[in-house]
């Protein structure tokens, strides 16, 4: 682009010389429009009596008006990753192509996809298994259709407090449902009863169960800091020990971080000895200050409960002191039950249980997508076409 004119003294500027060029660069997208393809399926009647109709090419799946692969592919990746409910998402496709699409559609394309991802959620378990290090968490949800009724109480069946649970490593992410928090879900997921490595989780006591099958186990920092900022804020006079003992799994974690950045890649007995002694140190003080206190219904106080995890569980609260490949939380875990979280704030909870595990496969599958590398859009397509995309026929020789 040239200048009509000089801004100095106002004369056209054909034939000045060129003192210099800036690039300018605009990056935009032409009006994207539905492309509507009609084909019309000759049938033909042979000598014989028999009556012959053309196939449908494979993108028209469906009833006499369908949509092609990829404006179902940009459907169901806005309807997931996007976090609109079903009708939000009739909005948004309709708007951007021009569509007519319905509620309905949505809902049938999402559970084709979540069917078609079942050899995707075995591939995923099979891969996490032989992970030397994973990382697990869970978070509450509500469901509509299959709430519990009421107990006649005031409370609901206790039987049923619905989960969604992750394990994961760095390059895969598995979420599944479960009717509670405890094993009695986690033992019908076919995987943590299988799983040998170490694992970083919470003090959930449904992982307690298999603690004897795994090589280590390493208790959340991030966890046992929240917990213990709770106790110090709520006493802070008396609960000045948390506040410490805060310290003092910080100090942990960055002796871990000064010995790594001095290439070493072991603490020393007297390194870890002194950490672990200050921990044992303020958890007797907390023990101490709390001892035999209870709650308005009779359960032992928090900080009475944090003080003694501390000493009884102190080799998994401090093991990634001895085991640099071993985090010192799950945050990782967290994040990928962000989506999780986002959909409850956005849509109130999930239809029912069987409607989350639907929402945990998709999600397994577009969160270790995106962790790989592999575009979403030809993800989606792939796998309703039949062939998704899995970590072990990623990593298995043609």
């Amino acid at each position: 682009m040239e200048p009509d004119a000089c801004r100095g003294c106002g004369p056209d500027l054909a034939g000045a010389v060129q003192s210099a060029a800036e690039v300018l660069q605009v990056a935009g997208i032409p009006e994207v429009r539905a492309l509507v393809t009609e084909y019309l399926l000759v049938s033909r009647r042979c000598v014989c009596g028999t009556v012959t109709k053309a196939d449908a090419p494979e993108s028209a799946v469906g009833g006499p008006v369908c949509y092609g692969p990829n404006l179902t592919a940009a459907a169901l990746l806005c309807h997931a990753f996007g976090q609109p409910g079903q009708e939000r998402t009739v909005e948004v496709v309709n708007g951007l192509f021009g569509t007519g699409v319905s509620a309905g559609w949505i809902s049938k394309i999402a559970a084709r996809l979540a069917g078609s991802l079942h050899g995707f959620e075995d591939d995923v378990k099979t891969a996490l298994l032989a992970e030397p290090v994973t990382l697990a968490d869970e978070t509450p949800v509500t469901t509509i259709e299959d709430a519990p009724a009421a107990d006649g109480q005031g409370g609901s069946d206790r039987a049923f407090r619905p989960h969604v649970f992750t394990l994961r490593s760095e390059h895969l992410v598995w979420l599944g449902a479960g009717h509670t928090r405890g094993h009695g879900a986690l033992d019908t997921f076919g995987l943590f009863e299988r799983y040998t490595g170490t694992l970083v989780s919470d003090d959930c006591n449904g992982y307690a169960r298999y603690q004897a099958i795994l090589t280590a186990r390493q208790l959340c920092n991030a966890h046992l800091i929240r917990s213990a900022t709770g106790v110090a804020e709520a006493e802070p006079s008396r609960q000045s020990w948390a506040t410490a003992m805060i310290e003092v799994l910080r100090a942990g974690r960055k002796a871990v971080r000064d010995a790594t950045g001095a290439d070493r890649d072991a603490l020393t007995g007297q390194e870890i000895e002194q950490i672990r002694a200050a921990c044992r140190e303020q958890a007797r003080t907390g023990i101490t200050a709390s001892c035999g206190r209870r709650t308005g219904k009779g359960g032992k106080h928090p900080a009475w409960v944090l003080a003694q995890r501390f000493p009884g569980k102190i080799d998994m609260v401090l093991h990634h002191l001895t085991d640099f490949t071993v985090p010192w939380t799950s945050s990782l875990a967290e994040q990928a039950l962000r989506h999780v979280k986002i959909h409850l704030k956005i849509s109130g909870c999930f239809r029912s249980l069987i409607t989350t595990r639907a929402y945990c496969r998709i999600h397994s599958c577009l969160i270790t997508i995106r962790l790989n590398a592999v575009p979403p859009m030809q993800a989606i397509r792939d796998a309703l076409a039949g062939h998704a995309w899995t970590p072990l026929r990623a990593l298995t020789p043609a």
